[in-house]
């Protein structure tokens, strides 16, 4: 950490704290938004060609939550881990440091890959189910309407304002705590991915058609689920010659 100079700590930490409140919040976010009630299937069937509302009475269904804002954390996790590393760099011995970050790196994006990878498969197989029931008329896209017909808009705008506020105050910290950090350019291209992509998802919210936003948020959670499958791939490339270097240095008794 040398060439970025002296880093204020203190300001380091909160901006790390922000960012694990980040993604505790993502976490959480089906809990904090939760389901709505389409109403009873019936209603729905009401002026629809070739169907009764007697045949589908007293059936309910209650819609779940959006995926989008929960799907954020393979982004944030991932930028989570890297402001760890950075800080374990402030503590740890630059011996230390240079041994264990490659292999970590290694590991953990390794892991993360697998994870994006089971993710985006289902959010694909999700969205694949939403869409053509939607398009299957008129059976199809009254089972669409009554699990998914009623996103909850505005618990979701509530939570990604927090998100956006916490961002903020993560992002201010750690210029604050040192501005060259604004030169590592990784860093700065994850940062702007998590912006780019919780802004993307709050404009789905709230400019599609209600009746399909479940289906453009779908949608975003497999876009994130897809840059999260890229940046690792990227990690774990990147983190391949400082495990050559750790492991070089380990068979050196000189070194």
């Amino acid at each position: 950490m040398s060439p970025l100079g002296e880093v204020r700590r203190p300001l380091f930490a909160i901006a790390a704290f922000a960012l694990l409140l980040v993604v505790l919040v993502e976490l959480g976010s089906g809990l904090a938004i939760g389901g709505g009630s389409a109403g009873p299937v019936g209603s729905l069937a009401a002026g629809v060609p070739g169907v009764e509302p007697d045949m589908i009475e007293g059936v309910d269904a209650e819609s779940p939550p959006g995926n989008g804002i929960g799907y954020l954390v393979l982004v944030d996790g991932f930028l989570l881990f890297s402001i760890g590393m950075l800080g374990l760099s402030f503590i740890a011995s630059q011996r230390l440091y240079g041994r264990i970050q490659g292999i970590v790196t290694l590991v953990v994006s390794f892991g993360w890959l697998l994870w994006s990878l089971v993710m985006a498969l289902a959010a694909f197989v999700l969205l694949m189910v939403m869409v053509g029931l939607f398009v299957s008329a008129p059976f199809g896209t009254i089972a669409y309407l009554a699990i998914w017909g009623s996103f909850p808009k505005g618990e979701a705008a509530t939570v990604l304002g927090l998100l956006l506020f916490l961002k903020l105050v993560f992002l201010g910290f750690l210029m604050f705590s040192q501005q060259k950090f604004l030169k590592i350019v990784a860093l700065m291209i994850h940062v702007a991915l998590s912006f780019v992509l919780q802004l993307v998802l709050g404009l789905v919210h709230g400019l599609l058609p209600f009746v399909v936003v479940s289906i453009g948020d779908q949608l975003i959670a497999l876009v994130v689920a897809i840059v999260a499958i890229v940046g690792s791939v990227f990690a774990l490339i990147s983190s391949l010659p400082a495990v050559v270097n750790s492991i070089r240095v380990s068979k050196s008794p000189r070194q």
